[in-house]
């Protein structure tokens, strides 16, 4: 009775909707079918979600290669760094991100102090502009040092800064699908409880056996290492490679 009630939850946690997709065809009743393949079907769908609002989020984040391109252009007009950082932390699409930069900017250029110093002591932000923003210091810097012109590494720091964002939203909707898969995967075993209430088994009347309680914590802490070894492969897979040049 047991195992007849967790493929009752498991059909009603897997069984999927009316299909309303135009390229199927009309909608239709998606009764058909063993309970194998319409978990696979919604282990399939869970793997197509994407972290549209963490996407989202580093999208109003991206600022950097925005104020950085601006700069570039003003650079290119006959503007000086000062002038032309002031004019792009102005522009509508930097200020509604960055609402703070052009006020210091201005308090920093009519003291003496530069532009970098502005950026090198920003404001609590997140850890992905602070990058973006050492990356546009370092090479401000580096064209003062050797005397590069200003616009043309302004405007390559911009396309690094936003390619390296681009990077990271398609590494982030790669490892969606599994991470959705391991929400899904570890959730289902734990519906046996649930289960047992369906049909009038506490928990407590559920596992009143020796072997029943060692064989829910063996599922347990099962469940705990597959989720600590998944997690461990995704880590690895957003891992940035190696760019030193060692094949090692």
């Amino acid at each position: 009775m047991l195992t007849a009630a967790l493929a009752a939850v498991l059909a009603c946690l897997v069984w999927p909707g009316r299909s309303a997709d135009p390229a199927t065809g009309p909608p239709r009743p998606q009764g058909g079918g063993s309970a194998g393949s319409r978990a696979a079907g919604a282990v399939e769908r869970a793997r197509s979600w994407v972290p549209r609002r963490s996407v989202r989020r580093r999208t109003e984040d991206a600022w950097v290669a925005d104020f950085a391109e601006v700069v570039s252009v003003g650079l290119d007009a006959g503007l000086d760094l000062p002038s032309a950082a002031l004019a792009s932390a102005r522009s509508p699409g930097v200020r509604s991100r960055a609402p703070w930069l052009a006020n210091r900017l201005q308090a920093s250029v009519d003291g003496g102090r530069g532009v970098t110093t502005v950026l090198d002591a920003a404001p609590d932000i997140a850890a992905e502009v602070r990058r973006d923003l050492d990356l546009l210091v370092a090479a401000w810097r580096l064209a003062e040092q050797v005397g590069a012109a200003a616009s043309a590494v302004t405007a390559s720091a911009a396309a690094s800064v936003r390619e390296r964002r681009a990077a990271a939203d398609r590494t982030a909707v790669a490892v969606a699908g599994p991470r959705a898969s391991m929400l899904l995967l570890s959730a289902l075993p734990l519906a046996g409880p649930a289960a047992g209430l369906l049909i009038g088994l506490p928990p407590g009347r559920l596992y009143d056996s020796a072997p029943a309680r060692v064989l829910a914590a063996a599922g347990l802490l099962l469940t705990a290492v597959g989720w600590w070894w998944a997690g461990g492969l995704l880590r690895r897979a957003r891992r940035p490679g190696r760019t030193d040049g060692d094949p090692s």
